[in-house]
């Protein structure tokens, strides 16, 4: 079944971790277990806090959604084991119609491939009349390929490299032939002959094979226990046991060792040449230990990846996990301005402007009739308080007001105090180290021919923030340089004054547009400014018009 992750955007704050929670849960309870919900970076303070209030695990981490081998495999993968008969393995690649079969050990680790080149060339190889065929079998191997009937066994498992012979000729013309070979490596085949068969035993050979069903005397049957001679009765006739027995071979002796397997974990952007070296086209995959995990054949490649991706609390590429362009993107839920990619099948977009995507999953509930269970009303009460700062930021509409109200009812939890314990445990940011301040919830967006970043913290009283000041502008500096940027800025807000601090960095062509006032060198001050949003990026854009 196709893998679905609702995630949010890279750097999460609380409400895009308990949206991708709360509405993968939602899935589920709409009869969709393939929904799971994921993260797209570390969690902050603030959401750790409340996930283990609540005893609700984090979601999965995603690094990227770049394509892998596993995305593309469809089926569970069919091995050969080592100890397989050619024969046995030739057949089932002939019935299922497989390109290329794994040969594995008995920890399924991967050894080699057998395909139809490989069987080939061991054919031409045993057959070559200019020389002495040699092969490696047993007589285990035998009797499941001939479909014979054991006589006498000794030593069945043992491997030995063996030369087939057929006894066709005279019996003083054997003689010639069978005393210039080391009888204790030879598989003769013969018919009812009793005089041939007494005299292979008495020179005690490895194997005797009887053909066309023929039986041997019991006189015969306690020569060959004397000596050691396994004697097995095949129902085929001298031509076709002859030729079986050369297909009695381990297939762990003539799979294809030059192919060398796929890692699962290995992009497919960066395998595609690795088919040249396949005859079958087709490559084995293995895991970190060695184990088969399956087959990826050419014709994969045009088949769509077995996960797909449902974004929330964002719509804009630039702020999603790497490579989400490359999968299908089944559903938006957003509440943040339009800056969304094209996709090739058509898609659930919900787009609220409300204060937070937890709001309109709190709602999708409702429209869908399911009951919000406490842990998850508790989340998303959470995600509405944190990301409105309780209810007071300019993002606030009526809409957040009376879920978080409904919410509130059903947990419990009073709206004011439970919003200032979050806002307590998000406060602590300012002691952590400065990449942590600035990259905690960093946005990147384009504009036009500008691409820039603006990153927010939330603290009590900035009064440490203000303390590092030097250090978090030659931060924000460095992400400016490094990624060519128009400007790189956090806005800092001040939950007890209600207004914030804006540091920035970047070309002077937009800097000097800014017409907040200068608390000291490259910091504003934002009176009255609390969201990134609603306030700050729309005075960001017209600055860019303008330019």
């Amino acid at each position: 079944m196709k893998k679905i992750y609702v995630i949010g955007h890279k750097n999460p704050d609380t409400d895009s971790i308990v949206s991708s929670i709360a509405y993968a849960e939602l899935k589920k309870a709409l009869g969709h277990d393939n929904y799971v919900p994921a993260r797209a970076g570390k969690v902050n303070l603030q959401t750790e806090y409340i996930l283990d209030r609540f005893h609700v695990p984090k979601p999965e981490f995603i690094s990227d959604l770049i394509p892998k081998v596993m995305n593309h495999m469809s089926n569970e993968p069919d091995t050969l084991s080592h100890n397989t008969p050619l024969w046995e393995a030739m057949q089932l690649l002939n019935t299922k119609k497989f390109r290329m079969l794994p040969v594995v050990d008995d920890d399924n680790k991967y050894l080699s491939a057998l395909h139809y080149n490989t069987f080939a060339e061991n054919i031409l190889n045993k057959i070559d009349p200019h020389k002495n065929s040699i092969i490696s079998t047993s007589v285990y191997h035998l009797t499941k390929t001939l479909n014979a009937q054991p006589i006498v066994v000794s030593n069945e498992d043992e491997v030995f490299k063996a030369q087939i012979i057929v006894a066709a000729s005279e019996r003083e013309t054997l003689r010639k032939f069978i005393d210039i070979m080391p009888a204790e490596n030879s598989i003769v085949i013969v018919g009812d002959r009793k005089d041939i068969q007494e005299y292979v035993i008495k020179k005690k050979v490895k194997v005797l094979i009887v053909s066309a069903g023929n039986m041997i005397s019991r006189e015969l049957k306690e020569l060959a226990e004397i000596h050691n001679v396994s004697v097995l009765i095949t129902p085929f006739h001298t031509s076709s046991a002859s030729w079986l027995a050369l297909h009695s071979v381990p297939v762990k002796y003539v799979g294809d060792t030059s192919l060398k397997p796929l890692d699962s974990n290995d992009y497919i952007r960066n395998i595609r040449d690795r088919f040249t070296e396949s005859a079958s086209r087709s490559l084995p995959v293995v895991d970190e230990h060695g184990r088969v995990t399956g087959v990826l054949t050419q014709s994969d490649l045009m088949n769509e990846p077995n996960i797909g991706v449902v974004l929330v609390d964002h719509n804009e590429l630039t702020q999603s996990v790497e490579g989400v362009d490359k999968i299908r993107i089944h559903e938006i839920i957003d509440h943040h301005r339009l800056g969304n990619p094209s996709t090739g099948h058509p898609i659930t977009f919900i787009n609220w402007p409300v204060g937070s995507t937890s709001t309109i999953i709190a709602n999708l509930y409702r429209d869908n009739t399911v009951p919000v269970t406490r842990e998850v009303a508790s989340l998303l009460l959470a995600g509405i308080l944190s990301d409105t700062l309780i209810l007071r930021s300019a993002t606030t509409t009526e809409t957040d007001i009376r879920t978080a109200e409904y919410l509130s009812q059903i947990t419990d939890l009073s709206i004011e105090e439970f919003g200032n314990e979050i806002t307590a445990a998000a406060s602590l940011i300012s002691q952590k180290p400065v990449d942590e301040i600035v990259t905690m919830d960093l946005k990147s967006y384009t504009e036009g021919e500008f691409s820039f970043s603006v990153s927010q913290v939330e603290v009590n009283y900035p009064g440490e923030i203000m303390e590092r000041s030097e250090s978090i502008l030659q931060y924000i500096q460095n992400i400016c340089d490094n990624k060519g940027l128009l400007f790189c800025a956090l806005l800092v807000t001040d939950l007890h004054e209600l207004s914030s601090y804006l540091f920035i960095r970047g070309k002077d062509e937009f800097i000097k547009k800014i017409a907040y006032p200068k608390f000291q060198d490259s910091i504003y001050l934002l009176k009255d400014v609390l969201s990134r949003k609603k306030q700050l990026l729309p005075y960001i854009m017209e600055i860019l018009r303008k330019l």
